[in-house]
């Protein structure tokens, strides 16, 4: 990377939060808030961060009543304020920020740093420390005043300090004295107890012929450390003093009297900043510094990394000892051979590494410690007594277990490095891979699939060749079959993926590979009760954790892809693999009843978190139920699947609904005037209510006709079987159907059915749902009587209920009620509706409470709400996929416009609009405003109504919707619009 300053830095953390943009223009980040949040998720780049811990950093002590939503809300607005090359990702009460290393300060910071240290070359080294120390604007974290902050804002500021006194040793190994004296003076007129620093300083002046100086800068660091610590200058310190008196010439550098550092891997070292920067933290501190991580992840590569980063520290160098292929009798042998030692004396060899290393000051890495940790412990304890200057890096599947250890986990690389690391591998392999577009697609996906594991990283881009970047994304479902045939030159341990874990699985013992085999029957992490439920033990849970072979999520505990793609193959061979499957698939079955029930609870958003956080186990429960049933288990996942899908506008949950309904025997979008359709389906009970829920998410897309007839079907059936209330919610979905068609007297007439049906049965959270479309439906009919029954009978039971997700629709019916009928306080129904549903992630109901509050606004002449409010709420329609909602913003939208004078940009919109085969009809209100619009248009622009109309009808709904879209952000039509794609050929 060439040494550049702060201006092409997409985030800066050293000094107060910088956000720039494209060409390095600085991005104003006007919430104090926000800084701090941008600041807080800096601190992790590419690590998922708890809500509970960004709300502290955020707010601190004087937390809001709700932290999870303010959070949602800021990381929204922040969202639209970061560059292309950076997002914010989410998670189970999670977020991280995605970065690329070259784009945070503080990440370039330490990778010039570390490039420094490895430079031979006095210039180059020169060149990365200037452009380190360029970067720094102040005391790092400026926005964050919290003590969590302080341990890196140290250590940032440590790495500073080291980088200025390398960069004065840099100058005087150029040849540069006098700035070399000038820049060590001043560190020491900072710091004057700093020993590395007055060493720089003597040697500088005593090469510019300046020897009495250098005496003298001697004589008060030796009078400074008398003082304040009762101490004496250290040994290279005195024997630099003796040199001067003598006027003997002196060694440039103490590197010459060193064992040479390890040589590097000549691969990219990418993603490893932070790892590299804390195991050099850690050694400054502690003796025993064990890098922890499963095979493949890299320890060895940044185990050599940290011994180049931290030769200068050690007058002795470093010695590498490579234990992969020793036995645990042969330990010290590999040891003494590293240190060249000839014979063992009298006592044991031991006894003489230890009597050797006893007067040096070194650094002992000790390499793949994991199958000889009995040896390696008691050789490190022994070297840890008896030779004080020596310190000990060590790389293990598990830790050593000794005295004073400071372990390090070295954990897969985050997706913006991996991407980086497959994409080099395949361009080594002589192809390209492209940095946008579907390449880049699909490169993460590999490296999502391959957990971000080194090794796996490698394996694959060298598979890229034979099979194609799609080609191997396809065969990852095998990712032991086709990941071999790794590096000729690699210990056989490494060699293929199948290689790295079978290595760790044979170190286990009977107990532990039975657990091991058994978790891969889970998708992702679970607690400690589920592992104990469903394997029948968790006992040695604790064990597979140390030996890297199991990860531990706060209080879950869950496997890399490449370890459960093992244990799956292991589990295939043990004939109790069908029991725990259907142990698995009970386990599921109660999480989801308990979020079904949580409906009608106050603790529902709890429950939502739940099920978010297992949603991995949802999935593999509902394949394994898909062929194996019960269809009653099935169904019951498919409706939580079912409502989840609608509430949260969730594709992946509303497919799983519908699937659940195919394996049931009911092929959801068939021909209902078929008799046949139906026979397996007339046994089960539960299909009528799926079927009416599924259809939902049908109008929700704009396909009212296929919604209606799902609800038909489920009413048809329901009767078949004889049980009424099973059709109750097709009911309260046909209530909105036909409302989207304007006959609100039979939204009426089957929200009233819904609501009769679901009080048989106790069904409280559909009728509270149905009370709010008769709400809704009466409003628009223009009967407030009725409407007002309505509200209250929904906000009763809402109340009654405490679920914020019911509690969010009262609400929002109430403010959907006065802003109907131009009635005050609308506003606050609807905020506070969004607030409920964002409890929830109700991102549906959120956004429908949302557009009534810009749609009111703007009608009621709200100069704020100018059409370029409008593009927010267009994007989050499409991105939802909900084309009912999206032509209603669009219409809304073309009533901004004419109001603000642009008709023909209003008429294109209006052809448009009535083109579209989703978009619903205008009716009631909605009708007399779009007539409003095209008067105004025809008045405006005479025969050139026409030809905008047909304009619009013509660029089909994605182009209208890139249309409205640039629209709302100001541009004006112009010249006959045309399709994005078809403008770029």
């Amino acid at each position: 990377m060439a040494a550049v300053g702060q201006g092409d830095v997409a985030v800066g953390v050293l000094g107060s939060v910088v956000l720039r943009g494209p060409g390095g223009a600085v991005v104003p980040v006007g919430s104090g808030r926000q800084r701090r949040l941008l600041a807080a998720l800096a601190l992790s780049p590419g690590t998922p961060v708890g809500c509970d811990a960004l709300a502290e950093l955020v707010w601190g002590d004087d937390l809001p009543a709700d932290p999870d939503g303010a959070l949602q809300t800021n990381v929204g607005r922040l969202r639209r304020l970061l560059p292309g090359t950076v997002a914010i990702g989410t998670g189970a009460r999670t977020y991280r920020l995605e970065i690329a290393p070259e784009d945070l300060d503080a990440s370039r910071f330490t990778a010039h740093l570390t490039r420094a240290a490895a430079a031979p070359e006095p210039a180059r080294r020169l060149a990365d420390l200037d452009a380190a120390l360029a970067l720094w604007r102040g005391r790092p974290f400026a926005d964050l005043d919290h003590p969590a902050v302080e341990p890196e804002v140290a250590r940032l500021a440590g790495l500073r300090a080291d980088a200025a006194e390398q960069r004065a040793a840099a100058l005087l190994d150029a040849g540069r004295t006098g700035e070399a004296a000038a820049a060590a003076d001043a560190l020491v007129a900072a710091e004057a107890l700093r020993e590395g620093a007055a060493a720089v300083l003597v040697r500088a002046l005593a090469a510019a012929g300046r020897p009495a100086e250098a005496l003298r800068a001697y004589g008060r660091l030796r009078a400074a450390l008398a003082a304040e610590l009762g101490l004496d200058p250290s040994p290279e310190l005195r024997a630099l003093h003796e040199q001067v008196l003598r006027q003997e010439p002196l060694v440039q550098s103490p590197a010459q009297r060193r064992s040479p550092a390890p040589a590097l891997p000549i691969s990219t070292f990418v993603g490893r900043d932070r790892d590299l920067a804390a195991a050099m933290a850690v050694l400054a501190e502690r003796r025993i510094v064990t890098l922890c991580g499963p095979g493949g992840v890299g320890k060895t590569r940044l185990a050599r990394h940290v011994a180049v980063a931290v030769a200068d520290h050690y007058v002795d160098g470093v010695v590498l000892v490579d234990l992969a292929a020793a036995r645990p009798d042969a330990v010290g042998a590999a040891v003494a051979a590293a240190l060249r030692l000839t014979e063992a004396g009298a006592g044991s060899l031991t006894a003489r590494i230890v009597e050797v290393l006893a007067v040096r000051r070194q650094l002992l890495v000790l390499d793949d410690c994991e199958h000889v940790l009995d040896a390696a412990a008691a050789l490190v304890e022994a070297v840890a007594l008896g030779a004080p200057g020596v310190d000990v890096l060590a790389t293990s599947r598990e830790a050593l277990r000794v005295d004073g250890e400071q372990v390090l986990p070295v954990a897969p690389l985050p997706p913006g490095p991996a991407a980086a690391l497959l994409a080099e591998g395949i361009g080594a392999a002589g192809l390209s891979v492209a940095a946008d577009g579907a390449d880049a697609a699909t490169v993460e996906r590999i490296c999502e699939h391959l957990d971000g594991l080194p090794l796996a990283l490698e394996l694959a881009a060298a598979r890229v060749r034979g099979i194609g970047l799609a080609g191997l994304l396809d065969a990852l479902d095998a990712p032991l079959e086709v990941l071999r045939h790794g590096r000729r030159t690699a210990p056989p341990r490494h060699r293929s993926l199948r290689d790295v874990v079978a290595w760790s699985y044979g170190l286990l013992d009977d107990e532990q590979r039975t657990l091991f085999a058994r978790l891969g029957v889970f998708g992702g992490a679970v607690e400690q009760a589920a592992v104990a439920g469903v394997c029948g033990t968790a006992s040695a849970l604790p064990d597979l954790v140390e030996r890297s072979l199991v990860v531990r999520h706060d209080s879950r505990y869950g496997m890399l892809d490449t370890l459960r793609a093992y244990a799956r193959e292991r589990l295939a061979a043990d004939p109790a693999a069908p029991a725990l499957r259907a142990r698995h698939a009970a386990w599921v079955l109660r999480l989801v009843t308990d979020v079904h029930a949580a409906r009608s609870r106050p603790d529902e958003p709890a429950a939502i978190r739940r099920f978010d956080a297992h949603l991995a186990e949802v999935r593999r429960a509902h394949a394994w139920l898909c062929g194996q049933g019960p269809v009653e288990d099935l169904l019951l996942l498919g409706h939580v699947c079912a409502e989840l899908g609608y509430q949260r506008a969730r594709v992946d949950l509303v497919r799983m609904a519908d699937s659940a309904l195919l394996a049931a025997g009911c092929d959801p979008d068939a021909d209902p005037a078929d008799p046949a359709v139906d026979e397996r389906a007339a046994l089960h009970p539960m299909l009528p209510r799926l079927l009416g829920l599924s259809a939902a998410p049908r109008w929700q897309r704009g396909d009212v006709d296929g919604a209606e007839r799902r609800c038909r079907r489920a009413i048809a059936l329901a009767e078949r079987l004889g049980d009424p209330p099973a059709a109750r919610d097709a009911f309260e979905v046909l209530c909105n159907v036909v409302m989207f068609r304007g006959d609100l007297s039979g939204a009426g007439e089957y929200g009233r059915r819904a609501v009769e049906l679901a009080r048989a049965v106790g069904d409280d959270p559909t009728e509270a749902m149905a009370h709010c479309d008769l709400t809704i439906s009466a409003a628009y009919a223009g009967d407030d009587a009725a409407a007002v029954r309505h509200e209250t009978a929904a906000t009763e039971l809402a109340e009654r209920m405490g679920s914020p997700y019911a509690r969010g629709w009262a609400a929002y019916a109430a403010g959907e009620r006065r802003a109907e009928a131009g009635l005050p306080g609308a506003a606050a129904f609807l905020e506070r509706a969004v607030a409920l549903a964002e409890e929830v992630d109700g991102a549906f109901l959120a956004g429908v409470a949302r557009h009534t509050l810009l749609t009111t606004a703007a009608r009621a002449g709200d100069p704020a709400t100018a059409p370029s409010r409008f593009e927010p709420l267009i994007d989050t329609w499409h991105g939802m996929g909900s084309w009912t909602q999206l032509w209603i913003a669009v219409r809304a939208l073309a009533e901004a416009l004419s109001r603000h004078g642009r008709h023909r940009d209003a008429a294109v919109l209006v052809g448009a609009l009535r083109a579209s085969p989703r978009a619903t009809a205008e009716y009631g209100a909605d009708s007399t405003r779009v007539r409003a619009v095209v008067d105004a248009a025809a008045a405006a622009l005479g025969p050139e109504l026409d030809r905008a109309m047909a304009e619009g009808a013509a660029l089909g709904d994605t182009g209208a919707v890139a249309l409205a879209r640039r629209l709302a952000g100001g541009a004006a039509t112009g010249e006959p619009a045309r399709h994005p794609v078809a403008a770029r050929r």
